[in-house]
This record gives structure tokens, C-alpha cells and sequence, in this order.
């Protein structure tokens, strides 16, 4: 390996536990982990037919309108690309609504950079695959 090679896989590593941990700060509501992960330009385009920002996602969260029962993140591929690390993979969630609740199954973009220092999430995708009733809580 050539340093350009062990760089890329030291930041793989590095986005592979930031993708799980800004999972998990999404399924516990963790809004503080979140603000510190996301980039204050973040930019998603989401499975509700909505392009948000930050504040507007962190307002969801801590409103209750943006709330998770289940949520496993599967990333598949994580590419460096020089100052930016992009992250793909597939998610499955389990939703709770205003109304219902619901399973989405997804597939997902994420786009990383680092920031003085620090990584942050910078722009997300995410295409539903699939939307079904969800599993029975236990």
C-alpha cells in the first residue's frame, strides 16, 4: 500500500463509525451529537418529498415531528474522493407518525467533508424502495 492508499482506508474507517454513529444519534433524538455531525449547510433531500436544512431537520427531531422507533443503517460502499468522502447503502426504519406508523426501507446517499479538523455530514439522499406496515412492537 502507498499512503495515498492507507489514507483512504484510515478515512474510510473514520466515515464508517461516524455513518453508525450519526445513525444511532438519529434513532435516540441526539440532537446535540447531531449539530456537531451535521454541517450547519447540510442540505437533504428526504423520503417526504422534502429538501430541509439543518435547522429545519433539528426542529423536526426536537419537535416529534421527525421520530424513530428502529433504524439500521447498512452502508455498502464509502469512497473517498478528496476532500469530500461520499457513503452509500441502505437503511431500513421504522417510523413513528402523527397518524401511523410506518416501515421504510431506503437506499441512501451520504456526502461528507472535513472541516477544521472534522468530518461532517455535508448532503444526503435518500430514495424509498419500499414502504410497509411496520412490525409489531414487543
Amino acid at each position: 500500500m502507498n499512503a495515498t492508499d492507507d489514507r483512504n482506508a484510515l478515512e474510510q474507517r473514520e466515515i464508517e463509525a461516524l455513518e453508525e454513529r450519526e445513525a444511532q444519534a438519529m434513532l435516540r433524538a441526539d440532537v446535540s451529537t447531531l449539530e456537531a455531525l451535521w454541517a450547519d449547510d447540510l442540505i437533504v433531500n428526504s423520503t417526504a418529498n422534502l429538501i430541509a436544512g439543518k435547522q429545519i431537520l433539528l426542529e423536526m427531531i426536537k419537535n416529534g415531528r421527525l421520530k424513530l422507533r428502529t433504524y439500521e443503517r447498512h452502508p455498502v460502499r464509502i469512497v473517498p474522493l478528496g476532500d469530500f468522502v461520499v457513503a452509500t447503502g441502505n437503511e431500513v426504519s421504522q417510523l413513528i407518525g402523527d397518524t401511523a406508523e410506518f416501515k421504510l426501507f431506503v437506499s441512501y446517499m451520504n456526502v461528507w467533508t472535513k472541516r477544521d479538523g472534522n468530518w461532517q455530514l455535508v448532503a444526503r439522499h435518500v430514495g424509498v424502495l419500499q414502504r410497509a406496515e411496520p412490525s409489531p412492537v414487543r
